[in-house]
């Protein structure tokens, strides 16, 4: 495949997705509204740590980023890369570089009008904070062609580039050398929204940029407001004092039936997990994972540990990840009859005590709802004649990436690609994300074949073969994808994503 093909490609996948404009979130031409003059208030949960877009990785400080910043593209809810301040790319037939056309009516917030060479600037700026690596290292070099066109050179291909450029938002050069690198209490960006005030452990106020590209926000003012307890959250809600709110799920059940209210579900990209140590025995022994798997009563765990706000998993991604297709995945429901014939098969007809056959426990993470799933899930095991005794960890996290345990009760993040998983899967994520320890040359080789592929088809088809070998090896036992609960004022137009780091675009909403 030539570049010119690839330009005529791209192209046409620019004409598609333009056409969609539904989906895109602030970076795609607002329709005619009104200004509401009324503000929203929108709670947080946690303080503010920043306004440095590179120097955190929090939610809270997210929420400030999405509204004022805009990106080179943006990733909808179904990963698709979709264009904002770059409208169109052109990917060379190797995928190690992207020829970028940059939007060239887009104007920072301190009145600088936005070029290829903040686009430079940025991503050099962002390599002197480790927060946000994973989104940029893969870049080799990125340069300015014209004052809107930039060219980035990769060091590998790497499918997610695109989606992940929304992670880097884009800071304006003068602004950032006039503060002398240092924004951590101020901001500018080329977004609907501009900063006014900044309390870190109070609120953040917005108000709408009358000059943004694509049109003023139909609400001009924005409070994201920190409330430290989620229940007092939940008495401003419904007192109207807070106008949109996310929803802890053992808050959920009577805020999602009240009739005053709307709500929406999304699922952000994260799986809780039981990870098993395949270098421990008997872990070591794929039927004995297995078996461990048909145990898991997963509905069961749902309903109990996360009040029923989950979605029974299969795999550590779910649909709304790119190539993600569980039509051939092995069925590994709750089964407890098929659960003992495997382990009979498995060497352990009676069952087993893991702590006393292995010296073993499962770990588990105090005071949160993995000390439930643990809970519910060492029922099922008793059920099939296996005995576990659980134990607290204060440093799950290191235990899991290290390999110090030999099975417990983790969570799992996911991207909207399924490339992403070579760290949950591949012998590259062997010491981070990879909990099962796990390498396999086959997994290793489908993952680099599906990085190297351009055509979104083809690499639908690898990971379509790729993902049903992985499930059979029942590396871990992806039990639930969270569910978060979205609430808000019956006279507001909202809604929120399944976009993780990206759950709400205020530009979106509107005052009924």
């Amino acid at each position: 495949m030539n570049t010119g093909k690839m330009t005529k490609l791209a192209t046409l996948f620019l004409c598609i997705i333009m056409t969609m404009a539904s989906v895109l979130t602030g970076c795609t031409a607002k329709e005619a509204a009104g200004t509401g003059n009324k503000p929203v208030v929108v709670y947080v949960a946690d303080i503010f740590n920043t306004l440095n877009p590179y120097d955190t990785g929090a939610f809270s400080d997210s929420y400030v980023f999405n509204q004022v910043y805009e990106s080179l593209a943006k990733a909808d809810d179904k990963g698709n890369a979709n264009p904002c301040l770059a409208k169109s790319w052109d990917i060379s037939a190797d995928a190690l570089t992207y020829t970028m056309k940059l939007v060239d009516d887009a104007v920072f917030h301190n009145g600088e009008k936005f070029k290829a060479s903040d686009v430079v600037f940025t991503y050099n700026y962002a390599k002197k904070f480790p927060a946000k690596k994973a989104y940029y290292s893969m870049v080799k070099t990125v340069e300015a062609i014209d004052d809107y066109t930039v060219k980035f050179t990769l060091d590998k291909p790497y499918p997610l580039f695109l989606a992940y450029t929304q992670q880097v938002p884009i800071v304006n050069e003068k602004f950032v050398n006039e503060h002398k690198g240092d924004i951590s209490k101020v901001a500018s960006g080329t977004g609907p929204y501009k900063l006014v005030t900044y309390d870190p452990a109070v609120k953040v106020i917005l108000t709408a940029n009358e000059n943004y590209r694509l049109g003023p926000a139909a609400i001009k003012d924005v409070e994201l407001r920190y409330v430290s307890d989620a229940s007092s959250g939940v008495v401003a809600l419904e007192a109207g004092e807070i106008n949109f709110m996310t929803v802890p799920p053992v808050l959920a059940g009577p805020l999602v039936a009240n009739e005053k209210l709307t709500n929406q579900k999304t699922l952000p990209l994260y799986t809780a997990v039981i990870a098993m140590n395949t270098k421990v025995k008997p872990f070591d022994n794929k039927l004995v994972r297995q078996a461990f798997s048909y145990a898991a009563d997963k509905q069961s765990i749902i309903n109990i540990a996360y009040e029923g706000f989950g979605t029974v998993a299969k795999l550590q991604a779910y649909t709304n990840s790119f190539g993600v297709d569980l039509s051939n995945i092995p069925d590994f429901s709750y089964n407890p009859e098929k659960a003992k014939e495997l382990l009979a098969e498995a060497g352990y007809p009676n069952g087993m005590d893991l702590n006393k056959d292995f010296g073993i426990k499962m770990l588990t993470i105090p005071g949160t709802f993995h000390e439930k799933v643990g809970q519910v899930f060492q029922k099922n095991l008793a059920d099939i004649g296996v005995i576990v005794e659980l134990q607290n960890t204060q440093t799950p996290d290191e235990d899991v990436e290290s390999g110090n345990f030999a099975i417990m009760n983790q969570g799992a993040t996911y991207r909207t690609d399924f490339s992403y998983n070579e760290c949950n899967y591949g012998t590259v994520g062997i010491g981070g994300n990879n909990y099962s320890q796990y390498s396999d040359p086959y997994i290793d080789k489908m993952f680099a074949k599906g990085n190297a592929e351009i055509d979104p088809e083809k690499r639908k088809a690898i990971y379509k073969e790729l993902i049903p070998y992985i499930a059979d090896l029942a590396l871990g036992i992806p039990v639930f994808h969270k569910q978060e609960s979205y609430v808000w004022s019956s006279n507001l137009n909202a809604k929120a994503h399944d976009s993780g780091m990206f759950p709400f675009f205020v530009y979106e909403w509107s005052w009924k």
